[in-house]
């Protein structure tokens, strides 16, 4: 509760005084911070960030890059976790369809038989390894 009050106030207080930079992208391909809007430096928007108020333009822009990296290593995250998901998904196909050719009891040769034991256990070792949920 106390930390919850903490983080609110914090919040507040934050959004109270905050100065608005840009990063703008010039024509050329390069990048850049202004405390103007882009179309002034005929350039293009490519990110907005919210910084403290009051604090040298230095600090500001170190503010926005600390931000900016933050939100990449969170997009990062997401999408090694859709990727390591989807993965987990062709894991687990692969598996029933494996699994599906000896359910109705019926024969299968040993051509068959043994690649399948082979590609179970490299199944199985990949199902671990991607932390897959195995039922």
């Amino acid at each position: 509760m106390k930390a919850t009050i903490v983080c609110t106030l914090a919040l507040m207080a934050g959004t109270g005084h905050a100065a608005t930079i840009y990063l703008c992208k010039a024509y050329n391909g390069a990048t850049f911070w202004a405390a103007n809007h882009c179309n002034q430096h005929n350039a293009l928007i490519d990110r907005i960030e919210y910084v403290a108020d009051g604090v040298p333009w230095a600090q500001q822009v170190l503010q926005a890059e600390q931000a900016r990296s933050g939100r990449a290593q969170v997009t990062q995250t997401h999408t090694a976790d859709a990727q390591r998901a989807q993965r987990c998904g062709q894991l687990a196909a692969e598996r029933a369809k494996i699994e599906g050719r000896y359910t109705n009891w019926q024969w299968q040769p040993p051509e068959v038989i043994n690649p399948d034991q082979q590609r179970m256990r490299g199944l199985r070792a990949e199902l671990s390894a991607n932390q897959c949920a195995t039922q």
